[in-house]
């Protein structure tokens, strides 16, 4: 409590009037002219409570607190008197920031933010403070100055546009990152994440100067950058700021704090039992969660597209993968962003195939994955002699009848996407065995040897047998259109891909409408205009003489889709089956992504481990669902007609339920034995249950 008094008042109502500190804030903040005999004088008193202070900075000094919020309130109202106060508490917290109490310390950093946030200093200033103090154990303190160090430079990017504090604020983080202390680092590498997230250092200098943070050696910064290079958005953040050690897996950690909420030490059956549950319903929640992360978007390739030597920093990464001395779960993710960066930007890196060859066992954790690497590492510019090793390893592992159909579909699917991406890797012979595996009884299987088919129809067709071409490709290598690829070849187009397409469409379309016109002038008695024919307009006179429009490149991406599903599937396409080309623009904005991933030319894209896997059968869109809802849909009559379209018999689960009855009791040594009874036999155990239902009714029955 202090005695204030305004300007104008006489000594007795002085003398009468005491204020608090809070109320001195207030009154001071509206007139700070009238107040500056008052602010001098809190001043002198702040300076000799931090003299105090300073002879015992371990105890607490509540007074000496709120003389400290005080003046970091008011502060701004007197700029001139109080310039002093931000190096004060930097001073003080850099000598005693060990010792000092958690509640002094505390409010000493809260005061500091608040002056910054008025920007009574510059943030470059402050920084070397926070992360001195990053390294003290108290974690709230920590979270504190990292969310404001990130809030800062955020606001401060968004006011002011310097290059010169830009630049500063970057090459400190970046010092900060090649520190050893773990604290240190880890907030620095967090700072750079939070930052590129929210799209604040996003150029090429900053992503080129986190690259450098993969091969540190501290795991959970290399894993945090190696999810910000693969695309991201949600994983690495909240690792980093962990303090846990451990690398696990998200199905593994759900399952233990599901087990970790059913206490006890007893091991009952009935807790074994409420343990397995829980955990079932957190790997479920847990693997939902992940597909839900996996459909929020495109893979982004912005953070590898801009990296200067991608070269070095690959080699660097499989030098660290090489050891085998870090986790499985980090090298697995260190394998997948080693891979995409190969595949990205066409690399050399030869050593990485017999490296991943180790990994390719069925029965080894996580094999899909590596698989998915492997196929995101091949590109058109990698020697077939370098990927055979691979690709036969997994023919003679994978692609064999003595597997399981789940691990051959594996097996073909991952041949598939490698050979769509180098076309060359295999020959005629090991294309026929692997085409036989159409004929296999399992379902996927047969539709994985199909796809592998497929993809060589559109790709190499004379590798197929003459069977297996289809009539759009035999009759589009009989015309000359298709070639065989050869390695280290590559074709420069003359054109734009796909205008050829177009232009033959309108034409079609000019006739038609010729057609027509030339009907309606008949009918109505007159003759149609005689004229010379003119000479088709070629797809060169289209490029150089006309404008293409947006609507123009959507309709030539259609046409190619078309034109890869005929080659691949043997024939024209019905009517019904074909998209039509008044759809909207941004049906095929969302699906052309997607759908263009295949297609030559394009650069190559991402692929999960779940696109290996055993494949799931189509749900019905939202659409389908309903518009099936407002029909007459009858779920028997749709069965029926299933039933008498199919062509051949009954399958086994109909004819075990239309078995007769001998059938079914004559093989079955228990039921003979049932039905053969005695009658003593029959009523001593009638006798049985009775007495069993009589003790089971005395207790209440647990489930």
């Amino acid at each position: 409590m202090a005695p204030m008094a305004g300007p104008g008042e006489d000594l007795a109502t002085q003398d009468k009037r005491v204020l608090s500190l809070p109320q001195l804030q207030s009154i001071m903040k509206k007139d700070p002219e009238a107040y500056v005999p008052e602010f001098e004088q809190q001043w002198s008193h702040f300076q000799s409570q931090m003299e105090i202070f300073k002879l015992k900075p371990q105890k607490p000094h509540p007074t000496f607190s709120e003389q400290v919020m005080f003046l970091a309130h008011v502060a701004p109202s007197f700029p001139s008197k109080a310039a002093a106060l931000p190096n004060t508490i930097i001073s003080a917290l850099n000598e005693h920031d060990e010792i000092m109490h958690k509640e002094m310390r505390s409010t000493l950093v809260s005061a500091l933010i608040l002056l910054r946030n008025r920007n009574q200093f510059p943030c470059i200033q402050a920084l070397p403070l926070h992360f001195k103090l990053f390294r003290l154990n108290d974690k709230s303190l920590r979270d504190v100055i990292f969310k404001h160090i990130v809030r800062d430079i955020v606001e401060m990017s968004r006011t002011t546009k310097s290059h010169k504090t830009h630049n500063e604020l970057v090459d400190f983080f970046f010092g900060k990152l090649k520190e050893h202390d773990e604290n240190v680092s880890r907030r620095a590498c967090a700072t750079f994440i939070a930052l590129y997230r929210q799209n604040i250092w996003k150029d090429s200098r900053v992503i080129n100067l986190m690259s450098a943070g993969l091969t540190h050696p501290d795991v959970k910064i290399a894993a945090a950058l190696a999810h910000l290079f693969l695309g991201n958005k949600t994983k690495g953040l909240e690792g980093i700021l962990e303090d846990s050690e451990d690398e696990e897996d998200d199905e593994e950690a759900a399952e233990i704090n599901a087990s970790m909420r059913i206490v006890g030490s007893k091991k009952t059956a009935n807790r074994a039992k409420r343990v397995q549950r829980a955990k079932k319903a957190a790997v479920r929640v847990a693997k939902k969660k992940a597909k839900k992360e996996g459909m929020e978007g495109n893979v982004s390739f912005v953070a590898i597209d801009l990296l200067h030597d991608p070269q070095t920093l690959a080699e660097r990464i499989l030098h660290r993968l090489s050891k085998g001395s870090e986790p499985y779960l980090f090298r697995l993710l260190m394998l997948h962003l080693l891979a995409r960066i190969v595949g990205r930007n066409s690399l050399q890196l030869l050593n990485l195939y017999p490296y991943l060859l180790k990994y390719l066992q069925p029965s080894q954790k996580h094999v899909t994955k590596i698989l998915a690497s492997l196929v995101e590492a091949t590109h058109n510019q990698v020697s077939p002699d370098e990927l055979r090793p691979v690709i036969l390893h997994i023919m003679q592992i994978f692609v064999t009848e003595a597997q399981s159909p789940e691990v051959i579909e594996v097996g073909l699917n991952t041949i598939r996407e490698v050979c769509s991406r180098a076309v060359n890797v295999l020959n005629e012979e090991e294309l026929a065995d692997l085409s036989e595996f159409k004929k296999f009884k399992n379902k996927g299987v047969s539709m994985a040897a199909k796809g592998l088919i497929n993809v060589y129809r559109e790709c190499h067709p004379e590798l197929l047998h003459r069977s297996l071409r289809g009539r759009e490709a035999t009759m589009a290598l009989s015309r000359g259109e298709l070639l065989a690829p050869v390695f280290g070849n590559s074709q420069a187009s003359g054109e734009i891909d796909g205008l050829d397409l177009l232009v033959q469409k309108k034409i079609r379309r000019k006739e038609r409408e010729g057609d027509e016109d030339s009907d309606e002038g008949e009918e109505g008695g007159e003759k149609p205009p005689a004229g010379g024919t003119k000479e088709p307009v070629t797809a060169k006179q289209v490029m150089t003489e006309q404008i293409l429009s947006t609507d123009d490149f959507q309709q030539m991406r259609k046409l190619r889709l078309q034109r890869s599903v005929e080659l691949q599937l043997g024939r024209k396409r019905k009517a019904e089956d074909e998209p039509s080309s008044d759809s909207d623009s941004s049906d095929s904005e969302t699906a052309g992504s997607d759908d263009e991933a295949g297609l030559q030319g394009r650069l190559p894209g991402a692929i999960s481990s779940d696109q290996l896997k055993k494949s799931k059968k189509k749900a019905h869109n939202k659409q389908e669902r309903v518009a099936m809802a407002k029909s007459d849909y009858d779920l028997k009559e749709r069965i029926d007609t299933k039933r008498k379209q199919r062509k051949g018999g009954k399958n086994n689960a109909e004819n075990a339920r239309n078995k007769p009855l001998k059938m079914v009791t004559g093989g079955n040594q228990k039921i003979r034995e049932k039905m053969n009874r005695k009658a003593t036999e029959k009523v001593r155990g009638l006798k049985k249950h009775i007495k069993t239902l009589k003790i089971k009714s005395k207790h209440k029955h647990r489930r």
